[in-house]
């Protein structure tokens, strides 16, 4: 039998491929050096030696082309019964293509296992949940934490098409048991997800406040190099604003650090929503800070409060209220709120506002 086959598959070969209903997950090489692989065995177990050298050039010459596309295969998982594996594959370090950006590897998981599975309902589906993990898993994890989680992936879905195999018929009872052992191990992954997705979030979005951060405070003190040079520019105004403008990035980037160290929940964010995004709200974030810390500065510029800076000490008072204002937006709402009511001239007494804020404090 195992001579007819291997006729069949060399007649196949020589004739236009059929086509293969099959899905797989992962690289579009993949299919073929697993249809190579158990080509070779097919050919080793038939005892043919010219077919199975041939078999052998063709596994290999698949393999290099996988393994030059994806990366080196670090841990694979073939069938013996029909033409599917699962592997995961680490690629070569992103330094080489760009020192600045990315130092990691790239870590893939492929799987091939639909001829394997067609009589195993249970354990298809919780194959094809543990794919959707794996997807989240890449586009969010990097580094160790990426690499753990899909290796771990890797072993549950190794685990499941080993059940295949050992098993001598369908047993969809048995099948249902091991897939919901299965998935309680998935749940497992995910909590571990969750915990290493949240803490790279704070990173990436950290990142990206200290770039704006950079970026603004060193805008601010080319602008005030130049100024100082100039005569007639570098007014004590000018001075406060260009202090006002970078002390209020710094109070953004010190609120963000201070609610992550805390070791609450007070510092929440969506990492699902991709590591470019949440760079880029981190980005934003000190120029927000700015924002705020200008616009109280003309506040109080403008006499707006009726508060003056104290005697002498003028650009000490702007730079810290300009750093409380990025700090605190609850900080800066309170203030602006009082001067809405003001302009509007909802704005009570003073002695009635004071008696409100002990009655509220109580």
């Amino acid at each position: 039998m195992a001579a007819v086959a291997t006729a069949r598959k060399t007649e196949a070969r020589t004739h236009e491929p059929e086509p293969v209903f099959a899905s797989e997950v992962g690289s579009a090489s993949f299919s073929d050096l697993v249809r190579a692989h158990y080509w070779r065995e097919s050919c080793r177990a038939s005892g043919d030696r010219a077919a199975t050298a041939e078999a052998e050039a063709q596994y290999r010459q698949q393999l290099e082309r996988f393994e030059r596309q994806e990366g080196r295969i670090a841990s694979v998982y073939w069938s013996t019964r029909n033409a599917s594996a699962i592997a995961m594959t680490i690629g070569d370090p992103q330094r080489e293509r760009n020192f600045l950006i990315d130092t990691e590897t790239k870590v893939r998981l492929h799987r091939l296992t639909d001829w394997v599975t067609e009589d195993a309902e249970a354990i298809a589906e919780t194959l094809h949940e543990a794919d959707v993990l794996a997807i989240r898993i890449s586009e969010i994890l990097r580094g160790t934490s990426e690499r753990i989680a899909l290796r771990w992936i890797f072993a549950v879905e190794e685990h499941l098409l080993g059940h295949i195999e050992r098993r001598d018929h369908a047993d969809p009872t048995s099948d249902e048991q091991v897939a919901t052992q299965q998935r309680q191990e998935l749940g497992r992954i995910e909590e571990y997800y969750l915990r290493a997705g949240a803490k790279a979030a704070r990173i990436v979005y950290l990142s990206g406040m200290m770039l704006g951060t950079t970026l603004i405070v060193a805008a601010t003190a080319v602008a005030a190099a130049i100024l100082a040079g100039q005569e007639g520019q570098w007014t004590p105004d000018m001075q406060a604003l260009l202090l006002c403008t970078g002390a209020g990035a710094v109070g953004a980037l010190v609120s963000v650090l201070s609610r992550m160290s805390s070791g609450s929940d007070k510092f929440n964010i969506d990492f699902e929503v991709g590591r470019p995004l949440l760079r880029r709200l981190g980005l934003y974030k000190p120029l927000v800070g700015s924002v705020f810390g200008v616009a109280l500065y003309f506040l109080l510029a403008s006499g707006l409060l009726l508060t003056d800076p104290p005697q002498g000490k003028r650009i000490y008072f702007y730079g810290i209220i300009a750093f409380f204002a990025g700090f605190s937006e609850r900080f800066t709402g309170v203030i602006f709120g009082d001067v809405e009511r003001l302009i509007s001239g909802e704005a009570g007494p003073p002695a009635a506002t004071a008696t409100k804020k002990e009655e509220g404090s109580c």
